[in-house]
């Protein structure tokens, strides 16, 4: 695994694959710790079960996207030998089939509300990506396992209930890991279109109490301003085997819970869209 660290602990869950995943799997047995290939309830889900049956002081997760730099353990290593450390991040490089296509790079936001604003910050990223960012198990003691009602940003809504509950994350500028995209996965399809942002305004939500009131008050506004930018952008990517019956029925139904959407000029630009398709 080029890590140059042995104390390493691998639990792989599979959420039973239809490929060679299991025939793998068995053949590197004796190098995991533990894995099954069941069904389960999702990714989240995943995730928890593998922290449950993890015993290891410091713990980290990767998607089945993604990669850990070589010697990226030993790094880890070195730094959560100081005992003040409870939680390291690092840099991730994204890739295609093609090339390297840019990095997430967490830095320090410069105020609380930014923790909550993806939308808009004074940095692009303030937490890391899931494969470069490691706890202590104190950290998963304390807080319990992910929260399996999200399906694509658990991991950010885990990094802001660990900031809010007083835990520091150290960014260090260093590479540690490489994140895959590719047509396929969740995050292009589904979640770049509109379900990282229903997500992101349910944890601006859950956490906006924790922030100084003129901060509130400003994220508040915030909020109900992207929601409707939220409902537009999922009106506009409705399944492709959805009659467009049933898309105008939906589109009927959300004007009458949102009133506000029909004076909203992209949002009727968005029935348009589905009046007219085919």
């Amino acid at each position: 695994m080029e890590q140059e660290y042995p104390n390493l602990e691998l639990i792989v869950m599979d959420g039973g694959s239809t490929d060679r995943t299991r025939e793998i799997l068995e053949r590197l047995a004796p190098h995991i710790a533990c894995w099954e290939s069941v069904e389960d309830r999702g990714q989240s889900h995943a995730i928890n079960k593998g922290l449950a049956r993890s015993t290891g002081d410091v713990w980290c997760y990767l998607n089945s996207d993604d990669l850990l730099a070589p010697g990226s353990l030993a790094r880890i290593g070195e730094l959560f030998g100081n005992p003040a450390v409870d939680w390291v991040g690092g840099i991730t490089v994204i890739f295609d089939e093609h090339s390297d296509c840019g990095t997430v790079t967490p830095q320090e936001p410069k105020s609380q509300k930014e923790i909550l604003t993806p939308w808009k910050r004074s940095v692009e990223h303030v937490f890391p990506c899931s494969n470069v960012c490691f706890m202590r198990r104190s950290i998963y003691e304390k807080l319990g396992g992910i929260d399996e009602s999200y399906g694509y940003s658990m991991d950010m809504e885990y990094y802001t209930r660990a900031h809010f509950a007083g835990y520091r994350l150290h960014r260090i500028a260093e590479v540690l890991g490489r994140w895959r995209w590719h047509p396929a996965s969740k995050t292009v399809k589904d979640g770049s279109a509109y379900r990282f942002l229903e997500e992101e305004l349910r944890i601006a939500v859950a956490y906006a109490d924790r922030l100084i009131p003129s901060e509130r008050e400003e994220l508040c506004r915030e909020i109900v301003r992207h929601r409707k930018s939220y409902l537009v952008r999922r009106a506009l990517h409705s399944p492709a085997e959805q009659s467009r019956a049933s898309r105008l029925f939906r589109l009927f139904i959300e004007a009458i819970r949102h009133p506000s959407l029909m004076w909203f000029r992209p949002w009727l630009g968005a029935v348009k869209k589905q009046v007219l398709a085919s």
